[in-house]
């Protein structure tokens, strides 16, 4: 059968109705990926016990950091394919192919062998895990961990479809993905008991499904994007590129998703209500966050094509238009999520004081929630035009001011337990701050490397 070529050329057409289409897939996967975790917390929740939920929750911000660094090599891979794709320079988009896929190897390796190594010290250590979680979050932290190739191979495919401006085949293998996450969860938990260990294993045997269909998708529907036979040893030819890219978001990821074990740490503190209504309020905020998640992608692969193209005032059209898109989405999405958190909140099988600390850090984050939309949006702008390095300092920004007025309205007895998220608000705003004062400078146009260079028909 031949193959079906599915390359999406974003730098001609509407501005919005291309980010829009281009979008909608990416929100739907992203929600079937969501809805899938979701389910293992309903199930463990509901059939384990609440306990098991907030061990899950205990290792969430472990687990994310994984999950972060494999997403940047993704977003690293897309930012620099996007722009060769634009450029019309297909060989060099094989050669960051090469990298990527050679570099997730590597890398897997490495961070399944740091996984073994740290969870002990840091569960039952620096996390001060309630022993009664301990045995739960140490199964569903390497379980998950032995997991990581998957989620590197399925981020790099991904990566270099959304740079051929192909979003739709991820509601394909993600859809894969979630019934074999769910099935499995209903057999392994429900069916054969157990536990948090099923739903682990769940998860890891969901990732492999994606990572399988996303790439013979990639082989029949883009087959230009992959090496040819002898030039996977060409890898090295854009391995600066991609580090370059790769580094900063992978340590803007990884510092976020440090200072969170830190927090998760500081919530402990404040005993089990805490733990099982933060694990439980933030399967809730992964669903607030796809629109602007979404955006994200979608305006980061929509720039990296028009920059490459030359065509600088169509990408910051696109990045406006984004904007009015995913402020008015996330705005109907926060009120009505303000007006159900307790019911919303009452499906994980938490109740009582659990259930009021939840609700109280669900309802603020829906008030401020529009401008976490804002940052994200573009900061997708500023990576898709390679300008990685702002981004990754207004979350350092974002997460010390986070942090710092955590701990210290912990000591102010009328706050206590809610002050890790009454810290929110103010660190939000800053980091917003910052990126959009980076983006009206106008200094991310310095940051181009496929070598395109506007001009008045580009510009057109």
């Amino acid at each position: 059968m031949p193959s079906v070529n599915r390359k999406k050329d974003m730098t001609i057409g509407s501005e919005w109705k291309t980010i829009l289409r281009f979008s909608l897939p990416i929100m739907g996967a992203t929600l079937l990926q969501v809805a899938y975790n979701f389910v293992d917390s309903v199930i463990v929740g509901n059939f384990v016990s609440a306990e098991a939920l907030g061990a899950i929750g205990l290792v969430s911000s472990m687990v994310w950091l994984v999950t972060a660094i494999s997403s940047s090599l993704g977003n690293g891979t897309n930012i620099a394919a996007a722009q060769f794709v634009g450029a019309g320079r297909p060989d060099e988009v094989r050669e960051v192919a090469a990298s990527s896929y050679i570099t997730s190897i590597i890398l897997s390796a490495i961070l399944t062998g740091l996984c073994f190594l740290a969870a002990r010290p840091m569960i039952a250590g620096f996390l001060k895990t309630p022993e009664v979680m301990q045995k739960d979050a140490m199964t569903y932290f390497l379980i998950c961990g032995s997991g990581i190739i998957f989620q590197l191979l399925y981020n790099v495919t991904y990566g270099i479809l959304r740079a051929h401006g192909d979003s739709k085949g991820a509601l394909i293998f993600l859809l894969i993905s979630a019934f074999l996450n769910v099935g499995l969860d209903l057999i392994l938990v429900i069916v054969f008991h157990a536990g948090v260990a099923g739903a682990a294993a769940a998860t890891v045997i969901s990732q492999a499904g994606a990572a399988g269909a996303s790439m013979l998708y990639l082989r029949r529907h883009v087959p230009e994007a992959l090496p040819k036979r002898g030039e996977l040893s060409l890898w090295r030819r854009k391995y600066g590129l991609l580090m370059r890219l790769g580094i900063p978001i992978a340590l803007q990821s990884a510092v976020n998703a440090i200072c969170f074990i830190i927090l998760q740490r500081l919530i402990n503190s404040f005993g089990t209500p805490s733990i099982e209504g933060y694990a439980a309020m933030l399967k809730v905020e992964q669903f607030v966050h796809i629109p602007s998640n979404s955006f994200n992608a979608a305006v980061s692969s929509f720039t990296g094509q028009n920059i490459g193209a030359g065509k600088d005032a169509r990408a910051r059209r696109g990045y406006r238009s984004t904007l009015v898109m995913g402020v008015s989405i996330c705005l109907v999405v926060s009120v009505i999520v303000f007006f159900a958190d307790r019911t919303i909140l009452g499906i994980f099988g938490i109740a009582g004081e659990a259930l009021l600390r939840a609700e109280a850090h669900l309802d603020l984050l829906m008030m401020f929630i529009w401008v976490s939309t804002i940052t994200n949006i573009t900061n997708g702008f500023l990576q898709g035009a390679g300008d990685v390095r702002i981004p990754a300092i207004s979350t350092l920004v974002n997460l010390s001011i986070r942090l710092s007025l955590s701990f210290l309205l912990a000591l102010v007895p009328a706050i206590g337990w809610r002050c890790y998220f009454v810290s929110m608000p103010p660190a939000w705003v800053a980091a917003c701050l910052l990126v959009l004062w980076r983006y009206h400078s106008g200094k991310w146009k310095l940051y181009r490397f496929a070598g395109a260079i506007p001009n008045q028909r580009a510009e057109s």
